[in-house]
């Protein structure tokens, strides 16, 4: 393979990973995970493939009780290194994971693939399944600071799910992220195949390709694309087609003094100039020719 198809391929990727990681970003993903987060108290984190982190849903931070342990106890590169670690080991199984971190609470990360692609990850927790921290970190926390009791407050407030309820909980995690994936492929590829046809009748509006022309185009059929630009685009095909070469039209008349209407029609593929007149009119509400008084 020479160069230029590695780059190529790079490229191609690269692409790829930038449209996965807007659906991981997308809004409707993000709302739908936030909504899991107010029902069951979590802190839901999006992650890069680098497994660099890139937002946090609803800008929420951790838990005070891991803040306290982080900052006073063990330090953050205990919990950094489990976070990679299990970051590391959620991409290679390709499936959801769940561990329990040093303070004893419980984390769960989904790695997402999308078209067989690597997107990133999201990371839902802390959740607390017991009714009070590990005895190691409890004696630790009482012989440097003799008292427990502002670590007992602090964990107390950590969201629990009974050890019983953990599995549904995850599941119903897993479910969703998956779902809203599946969701936001659907939406890109909606973009692609739009974006795909526009460009097609934007670079010869004289001959502009017909529905079963563009659904040949995309790959896809004649319904599936008159979905797409009504979902997309609020049109039909057709008026979108019809709109983008009498904005066309419009360009050559303003820009052009001397222009007839009849050469404007004739530009963008109408041989009538009486009939494009009609048209004209009835999408925009005025006649070509009010252009030309202009």
């Amino acid at each position: 393979m020479d160069f230029y198809a590695i780059l190529g391929n790079i490229i191609s990727m690269a692409s790829k990973q930038m449209q996965n990681l807007k659906v991981l970003l997308n809004e409707n993903v993000q709302t739908a995970l936030d909504n899991f987060s107010a029902c069951f108290g979590a802190r839901i984190a999006y992650f890069a493939t680098d497994m660099r982190e890139l937002k946090v849903g609803q800008k929420k931070q951790m838990c005070r009780y891991c803040a306290l342990i982080r900052s006073k106890l063990i330090g953050n590169g205990l919990c950094i290194e489990l976070d990679r670690k299990k970051l590391k080991e959620a991409s290679e199984r390709r499936t959801l994971i769940s561990y329990t971190c040093h303070g004893g609470l419980v984390e769960a990360i989904y790695p997402v693939y999308l078209d067989n692609v690597f997107a990133g990850f999201v990371m839902a927790g802390q959740f607390r399944t017991a009714s009070s921290p590990p005895k190691n970190i409890t004696d630790e926390w009482k012989e440097k600071y003799k008292n427990d009791s502002k670590l007992l407050d602090a964990f107390s407030e950590v969201s629990e799910i009974s050890s019983s309820k953990l599995p549904n909980m995850l599941g119903l995690f897993s479910m969703l992220v998956r779902s809203i994936a599946k969701e936001g492929i659907a939406a890109i590829q909606g973009d692609l195949v739009v974006e795909k046809i526009l460009h097609r009748i934007r670079s010869d509006l004289e001959n502009p390709p017909t529905l079963s022309e563009a659904a040949g185009i995309a790959g896809r059929s004649k319904s599936s694309v008159s979905h797409i630009f009504q979902s997309k685009l609020g049109k039909s095909f057709k008026s979108c087609v019809i709109d983008m070469r009498l904005t066309r039209a419009e360009e050559i008349l303003r820009n052009n003094p001397g222009t007839t209407v009849k050469e404007a029609a004739s530009k963008v593929g109408f041989g009538d100039e009486f009939y494009f007149s009609r048209i004209f009119k009835k999408y925009r509400g005025f006649p070509p020719s009010k252009l030309i008084n202009q």
